[in-house]
C-alpha cells in the first residue's frame, strides 16, 4: 500500500510540474519551454497509467 501511494504521488507531482512549466512557458511566450513542460506532463500521465492503474488490475 505504501509503494502504491508513493508511486501515485510521484506521478501527480510529474503532471503538476509539467503543467506549471507549460503555463509558465505560455505566459512568457516561450513555446519550446511550454512544449517540453507539456511532454513532461504526458510522461507523468503515462507513468500513472503504467505504475498505478495497471498494477491495481
Amino acid at each position: 500500500m505504501e509503494k502504491e501511494r508513493l508511486r501515485t504521488l510521484i506521478g501527480i507531482a510529474m503532471v503538476s510540474l509539467g503543467l506549471v512549466q507549460t503555463v509558465s512557458g505560455v505566459v512568457q511566450d516561450n513555446f519550446p519551454f511550454a512544449v517540453f513542460g507539456f511532454l513532461y506532463a504526458l510522461i507523468g500521465v503515462a507513468y500513472l497509467w503504467t505504475e498505478v492503474y495497471t498494477d491495481n488490475q
